[in-house]
């Protein structure tokens, strides 16, 4: 992208202000920090993970034991879905039906964003829900996605390797119309991130974030740096990289950067979540099943039950 940055608007919207309140990580494995509160909305979160490789394989593992435990309904992937530049049905078995057999099988559904490592073919891989679209939304509730119920839950998957005009046109008519309590963006290139080797995603954060600020997401979820980190608020936004779901730069979160308010870089990971009413439940878990960062983030109260959309 080579159009030049625009100042990002600094307004914050009173209904998307969070707080975070922090656990301890912890000590021992497999431990289940979050609430499976009745009627929540539960779902994973993992990025840039099409290797095939065994950690790959391990963290998809590490995702089935949870699901007993947490049984969520959906996974998002915040994109590089498929590494290596082939997209043969062996490249879909070997980097995503394989890894994740178990969660194909108790019938969890994939929602696919793409990264600058993948085809816009993939958008037609039936496996991942994207209705052969780069870019799209799709609404969850208690008792499962497409069912009407409160609090509302939308997620809008976008083509950050492809900004176009008509995405952003998209986007927009598409937040504003959208009368979900939640609004959950997921994409590939971090608006702000501490990493090392990408960092902050300048052009699209001051094209993007103005349409998040103004019509009131919440949480946004990408990957591309190979790391899990939650980025302190941002103008009232709540930012995770979550890409080390098959791929790794140990090291790479650059500390000093001051946008950290945690950080995970030694190993591979993945995230859970559950939204319950005005609470969204937050655990990002390694390889081997150790908690490494965990909480909750508050929305302000909500106005009124929505409807569809």
């Amino acid at each position: 992208m080579d159009r030049p940055a625009l100042p990002p608007r600094t307004r914050v919207l009173p209904a998307v202000v969070a707080l975070v309140l922090l656990t301890v990580p912890s000590a021992g494995a497999q431990e289940l920090k979050l609430p499976l509160k009745d009627g929540s909305v539960r779902f994973a979160v993992m990025g840039d993970t099409g290797t095939a490789s065994k950690a790959q394989s391990e963290v998809g593992k590490q995702m089935a034991a949870f699901h007993s435990k947490f049984p969520f309904e959906f996974v998002i992937m915040v994109g590089d879905n498929l590494y290596g530049g082939s997209y043969t049905p062996a490249d879909y078995k070997s980097k995503f039906e394989d890894p994740y057999a178990e969660l194909i099988a108790a019938k969890v559904k994939f929602y696919a964003a793409l990264g600058n490592h993948d085809s816009s073919t993939e958008r037609l891989y039936k496996n991942w829900n994207m209705g052969g679209q780069r870019y799209y939304t799709f609404r969850a509730s208690p008792g499962g996605v497409g069912k009407i119920g409160s609090p509302g839950v939308r997620f809008f998957a976008l083509d950050t390797t492809y900004m176009d005009k008509p995405q952003l046109e998209w986007l927009q008519s598409e937040l504003q119309k959208s009368t979900s309590e939640w609004k959950l963006a997921f994409f590939h290139h971090p608006l702000y991130s501490s990493g090392k080797t990408h960092g902050s995603s300048l052009d699209l954060r001051a094209v993007m974030e103005p349409l998040f600020i103004e019509h009131g997401v919440s949480v946004a979820f990408s990957g591309h740096d190979h790391f899990y980190e939650r980025i302190k608020p941002q103008h009232g936004i709540n930012y995770f990289v979550a890409g080390a779901g098959g791929s790794l730069r140990k090291g790479n979160i650059n500390r000093s950067s001051g946008l950290t308010d945690a950080g995970f870089d030694s190993d591979y990971s993945f995230m859970l979540v559950e939204i319950a009413e005005n609470d969204m439940y937050f655990q990002a878990i390694s390889r081997t099943g150790q908690t490494v960062d965990s909480g909750v983030i508050h929305h302000a109260p909500f106005a009124e039950p929505a409807g569809a959309p």
